[in-house]
């Protein structure tokens, strides 16, 4: 029998950036708090005065209520370009993104073709956000954590 998972009020949003977070920023270290929901990023910036007094190594040093965010995977970008170009239906589109995603810094060409078709670039920022909420709403499920609303 499956345990039910503790709900949390966990900021779906704030979560998303910090499993966008790139691991080669090695200053900048995101936690979930298993207790409260809260998404905490330490830094250099990181007053503990804003957290109630909670210092970076309080939360460094206790995985059982703060778990560490996971960085971000290099290759979710790229699946997820691909997947968003599998989904066009309008064929030159498609062709010019698939193009852009077979060429040098395909990142950068796929930002480039959509920087022209705001609509199209729009439809991106949409589907990329639905896909980091997949993601975080999966990672949660492997804590036993549910978020609510």
């Amino acid at each position: 029998m499956s345990q039910t998972p503790k709900a949390l009020p966990v900021d779906l949003a704030e979560l998303c950036i910090a499993l966008a977070a790139e691991s080669e920023v090695s200053d900048l270290k995101w936690f979930l708090d298993l207790e409260s929901g809260r998404v905490i990023l330490v830094s250099r910036e990181y007053d503990a005065n804003e957290w109630g007094g909670l210092k970076p190594e309080d939360i460094e040093n206790n995985p059982a209520r703060f778990t560490p965010v996971p960085a971000a995977d290099p290759q979710h970008h790229l699946v997820d370009m691909q997947a968003f170009v599998q989904g066009l239906t309008d064929v030159r589109l498609k062709e010019s993104l698939e193009l852009a995603l077979t060429a040098p810094r395909p990142e950068r060409r796929f930002r480039a073709v959509l920087g022209w078709l705001p609509d199209e670039l729009e439809k991106w920022h949409a589907f990329r956000q639905q896909r980091f909420e997949a993601r975080a709403h999966s990672w949660l499920q492997t804590l036993g954590v549910a978020a609510k609303s």
